[in-house]
């Protein structure tokens, strides 16, 4: 079946260079929600602490070392982090007495100390092995780096639970109440505290002068927007692609687009449905609509979450309408721009096999690690 060029914003795209430019905006948008962003500044904060602690004299000394005597200290090493994890109760049982019960053990739940682990050791003025110094500076390793890999698996699971929400969203025509439901449940999925449905407690926004919905209501205030919305608000919203129209009769269209979008998306995080994902499911709602209006779709990261949250606080929709059209029309530029520069589509970019992202989650968690994931889809 052919493939038909796409209109976004005026601007034609043909299908491949739509495609590509979209799952690139989706990546984007997978990191944009402040809990992801927070949940990767994590892992920075845990990586900058193993950078400041770690000892690369010791590595480089310990590599000059013969075969036999690297084994006897990467084994005693290895002893030293399953003793720690006997402690902190990471597995069940004592440290056994046999060395390869020991690496049996060191395999299974700490091999991802293996990136890191020598440039703890520590050696004495005569270049001696020091078991005693290094059993002391193991401790400050194990602290961190099972906090960055659980650091990770949080912001690597919170990302990826986004991006399955917004290709859910992405095939559907209309967003409806159920779909809104499983939006949800979608980008919360893998939140151990994750309520599934509506919120089941009344919730506060930091910072914000208005107290949410009550759960109770929460029902009914969702039917209300929604039902309003298809009513489009009041709103007189005709085609901006109309041919033989001004431009200025063109700039207002689509104007009232993002007006309408505005209000709903100013009403939908006021009420605060859900006891979490709230922004990430209504960003996700909020740029299908404007992708389904040939509208481009919009990036809000942090440093302009002061804005957007006033706008949300204040009920501004004039403000947050301007806002979202400025967002829009920047995406658009970026857009046009990779196009006329004439994009490369990788398909392979487009659609990322499983097995690839599986093989991601079970490898080390060091700082080339976080890279590829930011770069991978």
């Amino acid at each position: 079946m052919k493939k038909h060029d796409v209109y976004i914003g005026g601007q034609r795209f043909t299908y491949d260079e739509y495609e590509y430019l979209l799952n690139s905006y989706k990546e984007g948008l997978s990191q944009t929600s402040l809990s992801i962003e927070k949940a990767f500044a994590e892992i920075e904060e845990y990586e900058y602490d193993i950078e400041r602690t770690r000892d690369e004299l010791a590595f480089k000394y310990f590599m000059t070392l013969p075969i036999s005597e690297k084994n006897k200290i990467r084994e005693i090493m290895h002893q030293i982090i399953v003793f720690y994890g006997s402690k902190a109760c990471v597995f069940k049982g004592t440290v056994p007495d046999n060395p390869k019960q020991i690496e049996k053990i060191y395999n299974e739940y700490f091999s991802y100390f293996d990136e890191y682990l020598l440039y703890y050791a520590k050696f004495d003025h005569d270049g001696r092995f020091d078991k005693v110094a290094t059993f002391h500076n193991l401790s400050d390793l194990f602290i961190i780096l099972p906090s960055l890999k659980n650091a990770y698996d949080v912001a690597y699971n919170m990302k990826m639970d986004n991006l399955k929400a917004w290709d859910y969203a992405t095939k559907l025509d209309d967003i409806t109440i159920s779909d809104t439901l499983k939006i949800n449940d979608l980008v919360t999925a893998s939140d151990v505290n994750r309520v599934e449905g509506y919120k089941k407690t009344n919730n506060d926004i930091y910072n914000a002068s208005f107290t949410p919905t009550d759960k109770e209501s929460v029902p009914v205030e969702m039917q209300k927007l929604f039902a309003d919305y298809k009513d489009n608000f009041g709103l007189e919203i005709l085609d901006p692609d109309e041919e033989k129209i001004s431009y200025s009769e063109r700039v207002r269209r689509c104007y009232q687009i993002f007006i309408k979008e505005a209000i709903f998306h100013i009403r939908f995080e006021r009420i605060h449905p859900f006891n979490d994902g709230n922004g990430r499911t209504g960003r996700i709602i909020l740029n299908h609509n404007l992708l389904k209006n040939k509208m481009a779709p919009v990036m809000i990261t942090g440093i302009m979450s002061d804005d957007y949250k006033k706008y949300i606080d204040n009920y501004d929709v004039e403000g947050m309408a301007k806002f979202l059209m400025a967002s829009s029309s920047q995406q658009l530029t970026n857009w046009t721009a990779l196009a006329k520069a004439g994009i490369k589509v990788n398909k392979s970019n487009i659609n990322p096999k499983n097995e690839k992202l599986a093989e991601i989650g079970e490898s080390n968690y060091g700082k080339k690690l976080i890279k590829r994931i930011n770069f991978l889809l």
